[in-house]
Parts: structure tokens; C-alpha cells; sequence
């Protein structure tokens, strides 16, 4: 694995040295990414550039330049490509910086900053609804696969079968509700605060067309951040009405049925999540993980208590095996 890294690290020297204008740069190490993608930093003509390696047999960048041109002509602020070499996996992009939306969320503007956040989506599902049909369709094929994550690494002594029996009505119920552009995963450690003030967009290769409230679920009931849930409700509220003004939503959704499409979306992420953070400490030796989920375990019960038809998915929860973050 470090060999192949060390050649995949020749590589891109040499790309940028024989076949960009940035010739004789350093590269520092800027972040690595939970999957196969690495990030390094360098200056060139006093500003600073990001260098995406994604190797394309793992991580294939194509859907990052073709979902990122989309973005960018829908007035969405995501990385701009300079040069790139996507049969390698090597892509030259701007630099938003190294301020997360979960560290600028700790200052005095974090209303406005939810906001600017919002109007992101508000805009690129307003604008990329007809090209998100070329998207693959978060449907219950991929609800299923995803859910399972859960059961392999919380429920293992239950079967495939018994725990699919036991889902299905969830999985139904989140693949009626309203589908369109959907990041997958808007949310504070996705989000850089750029030097305008405005929030820069990242890791939107994984982009599908889903359901019309889970970017929001994500922001709001985010993995890695609390936030009030009254708060939560008036903005679930706010953004309905901007749906419905914009052309999105249909005046006949009721305020209660569109939390429910809230609720929903959040629910089938967030076992997901719960899932994906056990997988990180009990396959890959990775705990620090574990501290956010009783965060996102409450999500789970805000949603089941307000949702009683789902019993069966509470019975589910307290049988399965929550490690102690401790």
C-alpha cells in the first residue's frame, strides 16, 4: 500500500511538472479523505491550489468534473478544475481554505451561516432537478444496501431476511417521498466558509437524485454538531415554503407531512451513519468516530417518538449492540 502510494506520488509530480504550468511546487499533505482520495496544497504565483489523487480504479474522479461543472453553472460555489488528468485520477483545484463550517459554526454568526447554507440547496435543486435524472436514483435497492451497514455491524445475529422484514416499511415510505438533485452528504465537514464569506461545496461525486428533504436532514440533524430541535422545526418549516415559492413543492403538502419526509429521510441516514461509525472502530481500529454517536442515536429517538407507527424499528434499536464512545 505505501509503495503504491510512493508511485502514485511519482506520478502526479511528474504530471504537474511535464504537463501543467506549475512547474518546481511543493506539495504539503492538505487531508485524507475516510476513502481512497488524498489531498496535497501548494502555491503557485502567490495563491494557493488544492491537488486531488483519486485512484481511479477506488475513487474515479470523472463524476467529481462532470456533477462539479453542473454545480458550477447552476451558481453553486464548488472547487474550480484548473487542469486535470482524470484517466490518473489527478485533478488541480481551487483552494477554499482550511475553515470547516463545523469550526465557523462556533461563532456569532451561525444563524446567517445555516442560512447561506439552506440557499445552497434551495439552489441546486431548484436549478439541477432535469440533470439530476442522469443521476443514479437513491431508490430501495440503495436504502437497502446502505441499511444493511447497520445490521452487519449492530444487529449481526439478526438475519438478512428477518431485518429487511422489519425495514421494508421505512425503505417504502422514504422512496415516496419527492426525488430531486441530492448531494448526500451537505453537512459541516463538507461545507468550507471561503474568504467572501459564502460557503464553498465539496464531495459531491457521491450525488444522486433522492429524496427532496435529505441534504436538509443532513445540515440540520448533522452527524458532528447539536443543534436545538425546535430550531430545527422552524427551519424544516421556512424551507417548505421556500420550495413551494420557488416552483419545487406543491401547495397541498401540509407542514406535517413534509416534517414526516424530514423525519424519514433522517432516519434511514442516520441508522446508516450509526453503522458506518461502528464498521470505522470495529474493522478499522478507528474510535474516535463512536463520540458522535449518541448525538445521532437521539435523532433516532426524537424521530421514533414522534412517529409511533414505527414500533418496529424502536423494538430494533433496543436490541441492537451500541458501543460505548468511552
Amino acid at each position: 500500500m505505501i509503495q503504491l502510494a510512493d508511485d502514485r506520488m511519482e506520478n502526479l509530480r511528474s504530471w504537474l511538472h511535464d504537463c501543467t504550468r506549475f512547474h518546481g511546487i511543493e506539495l504539503e499533505t492538505a487531508s485524507e479523505d475516510a476513502s481512497f482520495r488524498r489531498y496535497f496544497r501548494f502555491r503557485w504565483e502567490g495563491k494557493s491550489y488544492v491537488v486531488m489523487d483519486a485512484p481511479p480504479d477506488k475513487e474515479p474522479c470523472e463524476p467529481f468534473v462532470r456533477i462539479g461543472d453542473w454545480m458550477r453553472k447552476a451558481g453553486v460555489r464548488v472547487p474550480e478544475i484548473f487542469e486535470q488528468k482524470v484517466e490518473d485520477g489527478f485533478l488541480v483545484l481551487s483552494d477554499f481554505g482550511d475553515l470547516h463550517y463545523q469550526e465557523a459554526l462556533e461563532g456569532t454568526e451561525r444563524d446567517r451561516l445555516y442560512d447561506l447554507a439552506i440557499d445552497e440547496i434551495l439552489r441546486f435543486q431548484n436549478r439541477l432537478a432535469t440533470a439530476s435524472l442522469e443521476l443514479p436514483v437513491f431508490d430501495t435497492a440503495w436504502q437497502e444496501k446502505e441499511l444493511e451497514i447497520f445490521r452487519e455491524w449492530c444487529l449481526p445475529d439478526l438475519t438478512a431476511e428477518e431485518y429487511l422484514s422489519r425495514t421494508r416499511e421505512l425503505i417504502h415510505a422514504v422512496d415516496q417521498i419527492p426525488k430531486t438533485f441530492m448531494h448526500r452528504d451537505f453537512h459541516c465537514r463538507n461545507l468550507l466558509l471561503t474568504e467572501e464569506g459564502t460557503p464553498g461545496v465539496i464531495d459531491f461525486q457521491g450525488a444522486m437524485r433522492g429524496p427532496i428533504t435529505y441534504d436538509l436532514v443532513s445540515l440540520l440533524r448533522d452527524c458532528y454538531l447539536d443543534n436545538d430541535p425546535n430550531w430545527i422545526d422552524q427551519k424544516v418549516s421556512v424551507y417548505r415554503t421556500s420550495l413551494i415559492r420557488q416552483g419545487d413543492l406543491e401547495e397541498e403538502v401540509k407542514e406535517s407531512e413534509f416534517l414526516r419526509w424530514f423525519d424519514l429521510a433522517g432516519l434511514q441516514r442516520h441508522l446508516k451513519c450509526i453503522g458506518i461509525f461502528h464498521r470505522l472502530k470495529l474493522r478499522d481500529g478507528k474510535p474516535a468516530y463512536l463520540q458522535d454517536v449518541p448525538r445521532i442515536f437521539a435523532y433516532v429517538e426524537t424521530v421514533l417518538n414522534r412517529n409511533p407507527e414505527l414500533g418496529e424499528l424502536r423494538t430494533l434499536m433496543e436490541e441492537a449492540r451500541i458501543l460505548s464512545p468511552l
